[in-house]
């Protein structure tokens, strides 16, 4: 969803937008962030039901439909006499937006998951801008047009282009009229996030190229399907030799 108020875009809130609010969204953000970053090391066992009621003040029931959770996303796996077992991070589910955002930028995954995300979108998003050069709509086309002059403004704060940003990437996937790569706005989500948050993308930044955003937004408004891939793959190669000097 792309989000907008009088001083331009705003970053949507998708983290556990699935789950119910309360008790079990505040245990599962926790106990993901608990083993994202190490302190319940893969290949052991977490803490047992009973201490962890005790711990946070919750009930049996909160505790396992907050495992349940962590289990769907591949972080854990339970059995009975043996407890709930951290499992390995190649089991995770890393597509998963609230998996990327639980690592803190000094976290032991967090550098090989930028990494690998980053690679991820040079495969995908190149193809989604050609999608988009055929298939946006004049409100798409008008939001990348808006967003690309946002990431252009010098004077932009942090949050303004991290919100820009997304709602640029955002509307690409979506400009692409595919099902399947509309599903990936969570992923850019929270990839965008820890970019940010990282400092591995600033807001200015010598080794990205000026006037990317534009330059692909522009050839999408043309509906030159080969320059929208051209020149984002440009952009997104920079950004790959970025985080592997990280």
């Amino acid at each position: 969803m792309i989000l907008q108020d009088k001083n331009g875009f705003v970053l949507p809130e998708l983290q556990l937008s699935s789950l119910p609010t309360g008790a079990v969204k505040a245990l599962v953000n926790t106990l993901g962030q608990r083993i994202a970053n190490g302190q319940y090391a893969i290949g052991k066992n977490m803490p047992m039901e009973p201490e962890l009621v005790a711990e946070h003040g919750v009930s049996r029931t909160v505790v396992r439909e907050a495992i349940k959770v962590l289990s769907g996303k591949g972080l854990v796996r339970t059995a009975r006499r043996y407890g709930t077992h951290v499992c390995d991070i190649d089991e995770w589910n890393l597509l998963d937006p609230d998996v990327i955002g639980w690592h803190a930028p000094d976290s032991p995954m967090a550098q090989r998951i930028f990494i690998d995300a980053t690679q991820f979108r040079l495969v995908i998003e190149p193809r989604a801008a050609a999608l988009a050069a055929a298939n946006s709509t004049q409100i798409q086309r008008e939001l990348l047009r808006m967003s690309s002059e946002a990431l252009e403004d010098g004077n932009a704060i942090e949050e303004d282009k991290l919100a820009a940003d997304f709602a640029f990437h955002a509307t690409v996937l979506d400009a692409s009229d595919s099902l399947i790569l509309k599903q990936f706005r969570g992923f850019l989500h929270a990839i965008l996030n820890f970019s940010y948050s990282t400092g591995a993308i600033t807001i200015a930044d010598s080794r990205l190229e000026p006037g990317a955003h534009t330059k692909v937004a522009a050839a999408i408004l043309d509906g030159n399907a080969d320059q929208a891939e051209r020149q984002m793959r440009l952009m997104l190669t920079a950004n790959v030799a970025i985080a592997n000097s990280l």
